[in-house]
């Protein structure tokens, strides 16, 4: 197949048209993937810090208003015992678990009514009240084994003092009970601890 000059010229003419047409294309192409790209790296930037904030909000409140006033509150306790252990001059309030009050001097039983009706209770009623109107920023969502024989010391104590009070006769004698469940102290130790490690963690992405 022979061809002329003319015919030669048109199809240089339109390779270097086609191909000029398919830089175009690549060109358009290739800049619209690396937007898209850019475009879902944001999303999911934005999406990351709004679970950030999100979880930062949810942070601050559990330690604002949970867990750290209730942390608090049990600290502010023990420092009490302990001084009141002091007052006395031991290490323990009474000798053994099946003490009650009437075992104890005059004088220090006077103490130990002084800190059970003046800080115990009150103390107790007051982190109950906390839980109570706060159960939805209790940590995972899930209400830990620990709260419920709290919340049936502190209720239960409190029945007995307003009992003894009033003179209603119960079969306690009016002492501090042994039944305290440790556990509760250490979850909420252990949970604000958590929380505020995790809390430094989120703070690191604003930085």
């Amino acid at each position: 197949m022979n061809l002329n000059f003319d015919e030669i010229t048109k199809i240089i003419e339109l390779s270097f048209a086609i191909i000029g047409l398919l830089l175009v294309v690549f060109g358009w192409i290739v800049p619209y993937k690396q937007s898209i790209k850019s475009a879902n790296q944001q999303q999911e930037f934005e999406k990351k810090l709004l679970c950030a904030q999100w979880e930062k909000e949810l942070l601050d409140n559990q330690i604002s208003k949970f867990y750290g006033p209730i942390a608090e509150l049990l600290r502010e306790q023990d420092l009490r015992m302990a001084l009141i252990k002091y007052q006395l001059g031991r290490k323990v309030i009474f000798q053994n678990e099946q003490g009650r009050i009437s075992d104890l001097p005059e004088n220090e039983q006077k103490i130990w009514r002084h800190f059970i009706d003046t800080y115990s209770i009150p103390v107790q009623a007051r982190i109950l009240e906390i839980i109570q109107n706060n159960q939805h920023l209790i940590y995972k969502s899930e209400m830990p084994e620990c709260f419920k024989p709290y919340m049936e010391y502190v209720l239960g104590w409190e029945l007995l003092d307003n009992q003894k009070r009033n003179g209603v006769p119960n079969h306690y004698e009016y002492y501090y009970s042994y039944n305290y469940p440790l556990t509760f102290n250490h979850y909420i130790e252990k949970t604000l601890t958590i929380l505020l490690k995790r809390q430094e963690e989120i703070m690191e992405i604003y930085s």
